[in-house]
């Protein structure tokens, strides 16, 4: 344990500036350990992770690993067990040299590194990570497609024959330790394989369960059929919904509780041919009170330097446009955290929260109860905010009440679904709302999708054939064609070539020319070539840039890009 000494808290607090009553309250609750009182600080959105840490460790003479921020080489994981490593609460992160970097809690405990030096056979180099970092990566990383099988194993399939488990003895079975641990373990899975939805489909013969990762659909598990039933059962009862109803579809909400943080999960269920199929996204990051930082999301200079003006402006509606799951949202949370201070008033509105930030007010839009987005927006105003993220515009009235809250001295950031971000000038519009107040309201659009990520291990450089880049590159005769890079596949990214994602973008200042083409009635087209004369870049442009760089392929750049090809 890390005493927290006076000198400590007066480091932290440098950094912090932790009120002086909150600030006794957590001296008191952390009980003389630095690191819950680290804890208490960072929870309540006073310091950032990696400051705490970095302070911490420097108490301890090591360096600060954040585990939101560093991989896992499953091998290495794999020489401890689940039961060593929450003995010691460390786990295996990569091999460097000869040395293994082995997250723990206490780096500073000789015993505990000796045993796990003779446990790995290897030279352990411990670092220091926060407990609740370590706890929620144990839980994580050590799930995996045999654990869940041998689970599988352990049900007495006879009881879940067809026609003979009853009503009764399904809600029994519900709360049965076996199939709650099954249900984690699947979430589990998804969380260490970093999906963003599982969807649970019965087929004829069996159960699937599929996770999208990086965008795709990838089939992780094959579950006798039986389990079909208890299985969707007990993700409808976790998340509100009515399990004697097989019928009609439902959506409810799911909370999945770890260490560091509790997850929400967004669950829809859906009779199909063969039973129930149930689809949950995985909402927001597992790692909570990670500042989002624009400056760490890949932004090209060129879009990030005027977004970021933009952002500066005190009024004005700035928009984020892309389709569903283009990351809209950790976006437009970069954005607030590169506004936010303590002496402006922020309100979000969202349908669902997807990051529980403690220094933004934050409210969860509930349709059923009235709490609708024009209506809490109408509220909003009344409490006297500085800016407001409205999660979606997805009415003519909210889109109305949003633009005149811009022109009213407030800076509005939400989202558009649109194809590019010169359409979302014309948008507005179609919705029915005035150009009077459409022209002056709007500052920006930020036009984005995410592409697939080359993995760093196996990615290679890659020379196209001349004419599948003709249509998209000139050059000069007998000048060299350009260099991209394809991902070969290998362990790291399990044989895919792509491991993550990365987005591409694009920027619109809406400039005085271009608010005199709003309210002149211009087409599309029009505003277009405005743009296009003032520098205005699209998404292939970034995405070959990007390309070129090797963070993605040109294949991803082309695909994510396709709607664009008349552009």
């Amino acid at each position: 344990m890390i005493e927290l000494t006076e000198a400590l808290i007066a480091n932290l607090q440098e950094k912090a500036h932790v009120p002086p009553v909150p600030l006794a309250a957590m001296v008191r609750a952390a009980r003389n350990d630095a690191v819950d009182f680290a804890q208490l600080v960072i929870q309540d959105g006073y310091l950032d992770r990696d400051t705490a840490g970095d302070i911490l460790a420097s108490q301890l003479d090591r360096t600060y690993v954040n585990l939101s921020k560093t991989l896992f080489q499953d091998d290495l994981v794999a020489l401890l067990t689940g039961e060593i490593a929450q003995r010691y609460r460390a786990i295996p992160l990569y091999q460097l040299g000869d040395a293994v970097t082995v997250a723990m809690i206490e780096p500073n405990d000789q015993k505990a590194v000796a045993a796990l030096e003779n446990l790995l056979m290897k030279t352990i180099s411990p670092v220091f990570s926060l407990k609740d970092e370590v706890d929620s990566a144990i839980k994580v990383n050590y799930q995996s497609v045999q654990h869940v099988d041998d689970l599988v194993m352990s049900f007495d399939l006879s009881l879940f024959q067809s026609g003979e488990l009853s009503d009764v003895a399904l809600a029994k079975l519900l709360d049965s330790r076996p199939l709650v641990e099954l249900g984690d373990s699947i979430i589990l899975l998804a969380l260490k394989e970093r999906a963003s939805d599982i969807h649970i489909e019965p087929k004829r013969n069996e159960v699937v369960v599929r996770f999208r990762i990086d965008g795709d659909l990838v089939d992780r598990l094959f579950l006798p059929k039986e389990m079909g039933l208890p299985l969707t059962s007990r993700y409808k009862i976790s998340s509100g919904m009515d399990i004697t109803e097989r019928r009609k579809p439902q959506d409810g909400r799911l909370s999945f509780v770890l260490p560091l943080r509790t997850l929400d999960l967004r669950v829809s269920s859906l009779p199909v041919m063969h039973g129930e199929k149930v689809v949950m996204r995985i909402l927001g990051s597992l790692y909570t009170n990670t500042i989002l930082n624009l400056d760490k999301l890949d932004f090209s200079p060129e879009v990030l330097r005027p977004f970021k003006t933009t952002l500066k402006y005190q009024q004005g509606i700035l928009f984020v446009t892309g389709p569903t799951g283009s990351g809209k949202s950790t976006t437009l949370y970069a954005a607030l955290n590169f506004i936010n201070t303590r002496d402006i008033n922020i309100v979000t509105i969202e349908d669902p929260v997807e990051y529980d930030v403690p220094t933004l007010n934050q409210v969860m839009v509930n349709d059923k109860v009235g709490r609708s987005f024009k209506e809490v927006l109408r509220s909003v105003l009344r409490q006297d905010p500085d800016a407001i993220l409205v999660g979606e515009i997805r009415d003519t009235e909210t889109a109305r009440i949003a633009a005149q809250a811009a022109l009213t001295g407030h800076l509005v950031l939400t989202t558009l679904h649109t194809n590019d971000a010169v359409q979302a000038t014309t948008r507005l519009l179609e919705m029915g709302v005035e150009r009077f107040i459409v022209a002056p309201s709007i500052i920006g659009v930020l036009g984005q999708r995410l592409v697939k990520r080359l993995c760093e291990y196996c990615k290679t450089e890659h020379r196209p054939d001349p004419e599948e880049l003709r249509p998209y590159f000139y050059w000069r005769e007998g000048a060299e064609l350009p260099v991209f890079y394809k991902g070969s596949g290998c362990e790291h990214c399990g044989g895919r070539g792509y491991a993550g994602r990365v987005g591409i973008h694009e920027f619109l200042r809406v400039t005085p020319q271009i608010r005199e083409a709003i309210l002149r009635e211009s087409h599309y087209d029009e505003i277009m070539a405005i743009a296009l004369q003032q520098g205005f870049r699209n998404l292939r442009y970034d995405g070959f840039k990007k390309a070129l760089r090797g963070l993605t392929s040109l294949d991803e750049v082309l695909r994510a890009t396709a709607s664009l090809e008349d552009v």
